[in-house]
């Protein structure tokens, strides 16, 4: 192993991996980054932790070690985790029917839907018929019901559709019936105390001042500008309810489990959970063959490019934002941030940021550190 270097304000990272830690300081310097973390583990291993910058608009609090920050979407990769779990503990099984352990979801004729079919964003379920608001995402019962009382939107099996906000108490309402615990206890229970990692679905108030601010860039709303990109399939899964930078920010928003949108955490959390997932006996070779494959591919009628869903949910592959892998295996968060675990080359990335940017996939600073930290092996 080669020695560490150390840098006060920065972290540590071996000396292979100094063009990284100057990209990251580069960006910080620019202002492309206000805070932000990055962290790589290979087998156990601590390769690279930079963390920097601030975690406020005003630039008055400094970005450090310990601070952490809501990932959004990047928090459905620990979930599949989870699910991970309940299937090595044989409580989960991926083929048969959500009904069998959610008996209200058979509602509106979808007693059929397999575990597999829902989780890899197949079932049609990925909006609210209802009308919803940002408020409503706080009442976990209200936002499940209605879920499992409406009609798919789509004939389950026959279109890929990314459940962006649903998911999660999808998801959630699974973990629940079959563990009798909240998506965040479970995570907390099984994961987050046993490796001693912050991340948290569910964020007690106590660690609020741990939390970075999350600021909106200018081209944050970009992705949804474009209206020859913008359909119904968008609109509904993305923006019922749209969800607001100062409303993530709010106590209510991050103590509220909010499984799909509000996991808080930081690159060495995310990276340690992805490399202990893959190195360690937690699952099976079986199981992690299985959760990890492809259950799914072709074009995501909400992403509006080709996907590859694993059937817990893992985005597969990933493109040069997951490393030289198409085995890959992660997830990417609104804003920028992602994680994930490159198998062929036993690494496990992960990047988190307060400053968010309109792209949802392949945000250009963490591709950017992902391929100089490739270049650096």
């Amino acid at each position: 192993m080669s020695a560490m270097e150390i840098s006060s304000n920065y972290g540590v990272y071996e000396k292979r991996f100094e063009n990284v830690y100057n990209k990251f300081n580069a960006n910080l310097a620019s202002s492309i980054d206000i805070g932000a973390s990055f962290a790589v583990y290979s087998n156990g291993k601590l390769l690279i932790d930079l963390a920097g910058g601030f975690k406020n608009k005003d630039k008055t609090d400094l970005w450090a070690p310990t601070t952490t920050v809501c990932v959004h979407s990047t928090g459905k990769g620990i979930i599949a985790m989870c699910l991970a779990i309940l299937i090595e503990k044989d409580k989960l099984n991926l083929d048969s029917k959500v009904s069998e352990y959610w008996p209200e979801f058979g509602a509106s004729n979808k007693t059929d839907i397999k575990v597999r079919t829902l989780l890899s964003h197949q079932a049609g379920l990925y909006a609210w018929k209802e009308k919803m608001t940002e408020s409503d995402f706080l009442n976990w019962n209200y936002c499940t019901e209605l879920l499992a009382a409406q009609e798919t939107l789509h004939i389950p099996g026959t279109k890929i559709c990314y459940h962006a906000k649903s998911i999660g108490f999808l998801v959630g309402e699974l973990i629940k019936r079959i563990s009798g615990k909240s998506v965040g206890s479970f995570l907390k229970e099984e994961l987050v105390d046993p490796l001693n990692v912050s991340c948290t679905i569910g964020t007690p108030i106590s660690h609020h001042s741990e939390v970075a601010e999350l600021i909106s860039s200018a081209n944050l709303n970009a992705a949804f500008n474009d209206r020859d990109k913008i359909d119904n399939y968008t609109m509904s899964a993305f923006l019922n309810p749209g969800n607001r930078t100062r409303t993530s920010n709010t106590e209510e928003f991050k103590v509220a489990e909010i499984p799909a949108l509000n996991c808080h955490s930081n690159s060495i959390s995310l990276a340690k959970l992805y490399d202990y997932f893959y190195n360690s006996s937690l699952v099976s070779n079986s199981t992690l063959e299985s959760v990890t494959s492809i259950e799914i591919k072709g074009d995501d009628q909400v992403m509006k490019r080709p996907m590859q869903w694993s059937p817990v949910g893992f985005s597969i592959g990933g493109g040069k934002l997951f490393g030289t892998s198409g085995r890959s295996f992660g997830h990417t968060g609104w804003g920028g941030s992602m994680a994930f675990t490159d198998p062929e080359n036993n690494l496990s990335i992960a990047y988190t940021m307060n400053l968010l940017t309109g792209s949802m996939l392949g945000d250009n600073r963490a591709l950017e550190l992902v391929a100089e930290t490739y270049k650096s092996l």
